[in-house]
């Protein structure tokens, strides 16, 4: 992997623009449960659909988006360096958090980390009664750090989910997706 360009959001403002380079979309309804997409937009495609979808109007929604012309990716930070205070603020007052990732690979397959393994194990289970793949005991992925932003919840710990390109371009795949992160949700929220 590449390394970032930009170590974090602060050094990031100080050379692109907002609504020219990238953009913030929010929803804040009040909601316990925040669902992001740090790396959205044109920075890992089609995460910020995922996440805004799996929220629907329900949970809190955040992404950071590229909007650039070419070389998006230069605006990704590591998730355990992603410090935009909008998102971080939000989070702060949210007990649980799903982040939304890209990954690449030929299986399709969800990865799935974070510290928070009771929703991930429900994640898990949703996911693969819908018939969508995920990786058990994966290297990579694993989203441990407390300072990875799924995990800055006010209970510090969240889950990411890592999707490869052929489940993101698939509608029905990310339809079955976004319907297992609801169905997860809904048994373990509080709204």
């Amino acid at each position: 992997m590449a390394k970032d360009r930009y170590s974090n959001f602060d050094e990031l403002r100080k050379y692109e623009t907002l609504h020219k380079d990238y953009r913030i979309s929010t929803s804040d309804l009040g909601s316990d449960i925040t669902i992001i997409a740090p790396h959205g937009g044109k920075i890992e495609p089609r995460t910020s659909d995922i996440a805004r979808e799996a929220a629907k109007g329900r949970y809190n929604f955040y992404s950071f988006e590229g909007i650039k012309g070419v070389n998006n990716g230069s605006l990704h930070i590591t998730s355990h360096n992603f410090d935009e205070p909008e998102a971080l603020e939000l989070l702060s007052r949210s007990s649980s958090v799903i982040a939304i990732h890209a990954c690449t690979g030929n299986e399709s397959l969800v990865y799935l980390g974070g510290l928070d393994k009771e929703l991930e194990a429900i994640i898990a289970e949703e996911l693969e009664d819908r018939g969508i793949d995920i990786s058990k005991g994966h290297t990579g992925y694993k989203g441990l750090r407390p300072e990875n932003i799924c995990n800055r919840s006010a209970t510090n710990k969240g889950v990411q989910l890592e999707i490869t390109r052929d489940l993101r371009d698939d509608p029905q795949k990310v339809h079955l997706i976004c319907e297992a992160i609801r169905a997860a949700l809904a048994k373990i929220s509080r709204d």
